[in-house]
């Protein structure tokens, strides 16, 4: 099963095509595949409802849009230590390389597997309740802005995700950069490289 903990060995390099983790359970092996375009019909109009709902509580635009921009800068944070320490956790036992595999492990192994380069709405969906949950409940009505912020970041996260894995030129230097390190964190090291969407706080925490 695939340490991705450490460098990835050579036996269990990057490979082209894809797996079928549950050929045995045709539903969980659907579940298990997502497309990008699923992840913009179900979450931007998230996106639109929160930022709705921030408005209509009474909150001005400017404030609107400031917690916005706080909710997606918070994302990127929040991305670099969920791939960190989730996505990457330090299995020890048979049993907790197989959740590790099975989580981000054949991301790793199947790296363009167009279908496993997003989050499945399975997983997303209940994450996104919580954390909506936990905005409103500690920020009040603000906490909607700042949860439709949280949500640009993540679906940008998806989209970058993607395009970084399938997209070989680009006219930007800044998605180019971006490209080199996320696929130095495939190629090199699997311990370093940890933000997506961002490289920044990899180097605050100098990964």
């Amino acid at each position: 099963m695939n340490d991705i903990s450490r460098p990835i060995p050579e036996h269990l390099a990057p490979q082209q095509g894809e797996l079928i983790m549950f050929e045995n359970n045709p539903f969980l092996e659907r579940l298990s595949r997502i497309r990008p375009s699923t992840v913009l019909a179900v979450y931007l109009p998230v996106i639109a409802v929160a930022t709705w709902l921030c408005l209509s509580k009474g909150t001005g635009v400017l404030t609107t849009l400031g917690l916005i921009l706080a909710g997606a800068i918070f994302w990127t944070l929040f991305e670099y230590f969920f791939h960190r320490f989730f996505f990457h956790f330090n299995a020890t036992t048979p049993f907790q390389h197989k959740i590790l595999f099975t989580i981000h492990g054949v991301h790793h192994q199947y790296p363009n597997d167009k279908d496993r380069l997003v989050m499945p709405i399975t997983v997303s969906i209940p994450l996104a309740i919580l954390f909506g949950l936990l905005f409103v409940s500690t920020m009040g009505d603000l906490g909607w802005g700042f949860f439709a912020g949280f949500g640009v970041g993540y679906v940008s996260y998806d989209m970058m995700h993607y395009a970084v894995h399938h997209v070989q030129n680009s006219n930007s230097a800044l998605f180019r950069k971006i490209r080199r390190h996320h696929m130095a964190h495939h190629y090199r090291d699997t311990r370093l490289g940890f933000g997506v969407s961002s490289y920044f706080w990899d180097r605050v925490f100098r990964t």
